[in-house]
């Protein structure tokens, strides 16, 4: 690249690290609920992990996304110092897009272990990961006679996959550990704008208020919380849905256990499908305690 070139990329790589990273952590903490859960949560709602998932995306996943050929034709002879933001946006909107592609494809890549030597798409022009980076970021032992082709994590000529090393590193951070098709909730966290979550969280807190906290107790709408909940829960992203659930578990007064018991009984129609399908809502549950039985008035 000539010099002018090297700085336009170098400028549409900060542009793009820094929305794919705001877009991401927005995302995150929306979900994240206020209140203390009564155990651990998954690792998309848990403050540690958010933290760890910047340093995570930046050394491992942006600089496979900024080696891909499609991603880089994206440069083209945009002042990304002035305008790069909004050209970027267009970009983003289109679902199909190059960004997005390479974003999966890296995740995909990094996921599962594979032989030291693999293609993982590693980047040139400045944005080759470190050698190393892994081991230094999920602070693992690299082996003492690792020959010059190992990367971070690699034992016998293997590296260590982004799910193995993140399940290990739940228990050190507090939150549940990762089952294998978490993958593609991390893959589809950058397609989903905050501005839909923020929404979604919005309306289940009118509903609840509709149903629970009227004056006048005929004014109630019973069911609305759970319709509301229904609603978003299977128009989101994979797993989105399921995770404002656990929030509205955690935060929402009423929601309590028989109130997430019967959404989950209404949601499948058995047990194991329920749990297959919502498994981190279905183990919250069975940690939350029922409610303390309310004493009936008598009148005479």
């Amino acid at each position: 690249m000539a010099a002018n070139e090297n700085e336009r990329f170098d400028q549409f790589a900060a542009v793009l690290t820094t929305e794919l990273l705001e877009r991401t952590r927005k995302n995150m903490e929306l979900l994240a609920p206020d209140q203390q859960p009564c155990s651990m949560l998954p690792f998309i709602q848990t403050p540690s992990f958010v933290e760890f998932y910047q340093d995570l995306v930046r050394v491992g996943i942006l600089p496979v996304v900024l080696s891909r050929r499609p991603v880089r034709t994206i440069v083209g002879d945009v002042d990304w110092a002035r305008e790069g933001r909004e050209y970027l946006l267009t970009v983003l909107d289109d679902r199909s897009n190059a960004v997005f592609t390479a974003w999966e494809y890296a995740w995909d890549s990094l996921w599962d272990e594979r032989k030291v030597g693999q293609d993982s798409g590693g980047a040139g022009g400045g944005t080759k990961q470190k050698k190393g980076f892994f081991s230094a970021l999920f602070s693992r032992k690299r082996p003492e006679k690792a020959d010059s082709g190992h990367a971070g994590g690699a034992e016998g000529g293997v590296m260590a996959g982004l799910h193995i090393m993140l399940t290990e590193l739940a228990e050190k951070r507090g939150f549940l550990p990762l089952f294998h098709e978490d993958v593609r909730i991390l893959k589809a966290l950058p397609r989903l704008k905050p501005g839909r979550v923020a929404q979604a969280w919005k309306e289940i807190v009118q509903y609840h208020h509709q149903e629970f906290y009227l004056p006048e107790p005929e004014q109630a709408k019973p069911g609305v919380t759970s319709d509301c909940l229904q609603k978003w829960h299977y128009n989101l992203p994979d797993k989105i849905g399921e995770f404002l659930v656990l929030k509205a578990a955690v935060d929402l007064e009423h929601v309590n256990k028989p109130f997430i018991g019967k959404y989950i009984r209404q949601s499948a129609r058995t047990q194991e499908e329920a749990e297959k399908g919502m498994p981190y809502l279905s183990l919250y549950w069975k940690a939350m305690r029922n409610p303390a039985p309310v004493a009936e008035r008598h009148t005479l």
